[in-house]
């Protein structure tokens, strides 16, 4: 048992090399390859370990209530219900409510291994052999890239925590449970933005009898984005960061704007897989999902119709 103990603390260098494989990304040019999903395969006593460790990392982590990835009695469902629900109740109080959904660019490969370290000993109450047990598993990490039959040549990680892991969305929400919030920068009176984070889904929620003071409160949250993102080497794609104001308005209030750059006002926004418009209808959700029903039901017409058993029918359409 001791020696078990001994190597699974340790973390083999074999456990560590990782086989990346690329999925494409639906409706992308397949041959690019920012059109790929890369996902990284570990060996199968590594994935052991990560589960052994991630179950012991629960002990002692106790995650922000923001945060709803991969945490115990929390769900993306939650998270979105959390949202929706506090959309609608702040809109049938007759206040405006401005989002800001941000973008993260490649969040879990941009991980500061120092940086997560840090966080561990400064903001958890993690035992320090845990501490050294997470460092040496995003310590020393390396990859090769397999295509059919094909083999790259191994190359180091330098950042970033392994894609596909279990233990990769713990140590992210470790990472980030210090963004910024206007918590300690508020008047008596004022409310606090609502903050909904899900692994690397990041979003703020603001409301107000009036829409451009909703605007200027979320605008103190993106002025203190850039120092806390420069500081943690975390990216924001500002082109592809959405803000989104409920309700019919005539003219727009004052554009949000992060490193100099304004966040576009969008007619929707797509958080965690569902499109939240400004009516607060969810009409281009239903929309989305009919389309999707139909093309689902299109590409299985051909085998309904065919002499196959009806057990056999069945079974496909299930699956």
């Amino acid at each position: 048992m001791v020696a078990m103990t001994s190597l699974f603390n340790g973390i083999l260098r074999s456990w560590k090399m990782g086989r990346v494989i690329a999925n494409p990304k639906a409706s992308k040019a397949p041959r690019l390859a920012t059109s790929q999903w890369l996902i990284t395969l570990l060996s199968h006593i590594a994935k052991l370990f990560e589960h052994i460790a991630l179950r012991r990392l629960h002990r002692h982590l106790a995650p922000r209530r923001d945060q709803f990835g991969f945490c115990s009695g929390h769900s993306f469902t939650l998270q979105l219900a959390r949202v929706l629900h506090n959309m609608a109740a702040e809109h049938n109080r007759g206040l405006r409510i401005v989002g800001v959904f941000l973008d993260i660019e490649k969040a879990f490969d941009r991980v500061w291994h120092s940086g997560l370290l840090y966080k561990f000993i400064k903001n958890t109450q993690i035992l320090p052999a845990l501490v050294r047990t997470v460092a040496s598993f995003v310590e020393g990490r390396s990859f090769f890239v397999a295509v059919e039959d094909g083999t790259s040549d191994p190359r180091p990680i330098h950042a970033g925590v392994p894609q596909g892991s279990c233990l990769s969305p713990c140590l992210y929400g470790v990472y980030t449970i210090d963004i910024p919030t206007l918590a300690d920068q508020l008047k008596d009176w004022e409310e606090d933005v609502v903050l909904a984070l899900y692994a690397v889904d990041s979003a703020y929620l603001a409301s107000s009898r009036r829409a451009d003071l909703a605007v200027a409160k979320l605008q103190r949250i993106l002025d203190l984005l850039p120092d806390w993102l420069d500081k943690w080497h975390v990216a924001v794609n500002v082109t592809r960061t959405a803000a989104l104001l409920t309700g019919q308005q005539r003219t727009m209030p004052p554009k949000l704007r992060l490193r100099g750059q304004d966040v576009k006002w969008q007619t929707k926004v797509r958080y965690l897989g569902v499109k939240i418009d400004r009516s607060m209808r969810m009409a281009a959700q239903v929309e989305h999902v009919i389309y999707q029903s139909r093309a689902a039901r299109s590409m299985l017409r051909s085998v309904l119709r065919s002499h196959l058993l009806l057990r056999a029918k069945v079974a496909l359409y299930k699956g």
